[in-house]
């Protein structure tokens, strides 16, 4: 059996008539991080996207195989089920996933009952424990408002996991954290894939967080794939000129 998770062929989406991204393909296995990284504009959000099947993004072109499985064209019904239990997306912004007012053990239960699936605190509080946020039935009590950036963030995280997913996405999820907090947010994502296997896709604009925590990296430019392999080799012998340019410069994160 193959341990491809993941299968992108020849992808190409669009927002009305205008392609986004073109003829793009990758695989990523089971319990593999892949970050794809590109500047603004490159087509790396889309991509996201496109894999979670957001309705306002067209595929214009390829497949989307995700357990073997074509969910390029599934029906809202089909996309409902997978989206959740199979991958799960955390956000760059938390803030627009949640309910600033609501407290967010009404909004966890909202969400699992939309999967039939049961609310249970505890095992929603030994995922946030295991993130780093201790007495989380307190913090379930909490509105988004009334904590931190970083803290929403892992609650985010907290959110996707608690339906166990296969795979996560995430979109920029650390952009608009310090780096110290971002940092911090990258070891929790690395140690869910330790725990769980879970495969990670991120795409980030930041190559430090791929040379701390991908195992595979791909490099987007005006919505095309320039660039692929494992993280040594886009470090130590990039091919593409593209590729060197993003590099000669990388921050690094605290530790």
């Amino acid at each position: 059996m193959s341990d491809i998770l993941l299968k992108i062929e020849k992808l190409s989406a669009a927002y009305d008539e205008v392609n986004i991204i073109e003829d793009v393909s990758f695989d990523v296995k089971q319990g593999e991080i892949l970050c794809i990284v590109g500047e603004s504009g490159s087509g790396k959000s889309t991509l996201v996207k496109a894999i979670h099947g957001m309705s306002s993004l067209r595929i214009t072109g390829g497949q989307i195989l995700f357990g073997g499985k074509d969910i390029t064209r599934t029906n809202a019904a089909e996309k409902r089920l997978l989206m959740g239990t199979g991958i799960g997306l955390i956000p760059q912004d938390p803030a627009a996933s949640f309910n600033p007012i609501r407290k967010y053990d009404v909004q966890f239960k909202e969400a699992l009952a939309g999967h039939s699936m049961p609310y249970d605190e505890d095992m929603i509080a030994d995922i946030l424990a295991k993130i780093g946020l201790e007495d989380g039935k307190a913090i379930l009590r909490n509105r988004p408002y009334e904590l931190s950036g970083g803290m929403n963030q892992r609650i985010a995280i907290a959110a996707a996991m608690m339906f166990g997913p296969r795979m996560l996405l995430c979109d920029e999820a650390t952009s608009a954290l310090d780096v110290t907090t971002a940092g911090a947010v990258v070891d929790e994502l690395l140690k869910i894939r330790d725990s769980r296997g879970t495969s990670i896709m991120m795409v980030t604009h930041h190559l430090g967080i791929a040379r701390r925590m991908a195992d595979n990296i791909g490099i987007m430019k005006n919505g095309k794939l320039v660039e692929y392999g494992s993280t040594e080799k886009i470090f130590e012998a990039p091919e593409n000129d593209y590729t060197r340019h993003l590099i000669r410069d990388v921050p690094r994160l605290k530790k």
